[in-house]
């Protein structure tokens, strides 16, 4: 039975940027949001049209993904990404320099079913091995970022010394992609270029299944916030398992997990997620979210 597909992209949380920012956060979305929907139009697989419309938003330089991955504080950019679709394939990459689509490694790792996560020089080796396109991350207004926030204890990789740092730094980023396509079929996927000037190697919530990606055959979901957070809650698979296994609408069990995450830290997550049945969501806790739909 054919089924009306649906999409939704978000472009990151956090601080409210200024306006014109703003706008071409959105804007970034909007184009992503039609790449995708072409693909289910068309009567393409969600895990398609995910791996698309994330893509575009990892080729947005105002994005904290792909070609505008913030850099860690040895100044090289690391980047994760993840894909799982509903019948419980997932691919993930982490740590990865060296790719201007880090998404579509992960796709990589999902289509042959052995691995579910690789990570660093070895990722970044296997998708230079399968012709994907190299890139530096490194935009000037992201090294520029880098050179005016390097504090003393960033420069010397003071691990204690950057964790207060840190905790004050404001975050605006991550991207992901939440597809329903004609067939019924689920999809989800996330892609970040992490927390700027953190201690290399670093690794958030976006690439780990469960974490920042999470789907099954009733729903999918993509995160975005602060990593450290959501990883001590896996709430991506916690509100796929509310809408499983208590039948709960997938609004309502979107408020639940958001509401666990602020408990240990407020104004930190929000998230995208979308049903069988076509219903979207997206909530967050933050000043601002950037998000587009179609269906």
């Amino acid at each position: 039975m054919s089924m009306k597909p649906a999409l939704i992209v978000h472009g990151g949380c956090g601080i409210a940027p200024p306006e014109a920012e703003a706008a071409l956060r959105l804007e970034a979305c909007e184009r992503a949001a039609d790449a995708g929907w072409v693909v289910l139009r068309a009567g393409g697989a969600a895990l398609d049209a995910v791996e698309a419309a994330v893509r575009v938003l990892e080729d947005a330089p105002l994005l904290n993904a792909g070609t505008g991955s913030h850099l860690q504080a040895d100044g090289l950019a690391r980047m994760d990404a993840s894909l799982m679709t509903g019948e419980g394939r997932a691919g993930a990459v982490v740590q990865v320099p060296g790719l201007r689509n880090p998404i579509r490694l992960a796709r990589y790792v999902l289509d042959h079913g052995s691995h579910v996560m690789i990570s660093g020089g070895e990722a970044e080796q296997l998708g230079l091995r399968i012709g994907l396109e190299p890139a530096a991350p490194s935009t000037p207004a992201r090294v520029q970022y880098w050179q005016d926030h390097l504090s003393e204890p960033a420069r010397r990789l003071d691990y204690a010394g950057m964790a207060a740092d840190w905790r004050r730094r404001e975050r605006l980023g991550t991207v992901g992609c939440v597809a329903l396509d004609m067939s019924g079929g689920l999809a989800a996927g996330t892609s970040t270029g992490g927390t700027p000037l953190c201690y290399p190697g670093r690794i958030g919530d976006s690439p780990i299944i469960g974490a920042g990606t999470y789907c099954t055959r009733l729903a999918g979901v993509s995160m975005t916030g602060l990593g450290e957070v959501i990883l001590l809650r896996l709430p991506a698979k916690r509100l796929c398992d509310l809408v499983a296994d208590r039948g709960l609408p997938i609004d309502r069990a979107a408020r639940i997990v958001l509401d666990e995450v602020a408990a240990l830290s407020p104004a930190s997550a929000a998230l995208i997620a979308l049903d069988v049945n076509g219903g979207l969501v997206s909530a967050h806790d933050t000043e601002f979210m950037a998000v587009a739909s179609r269906t």
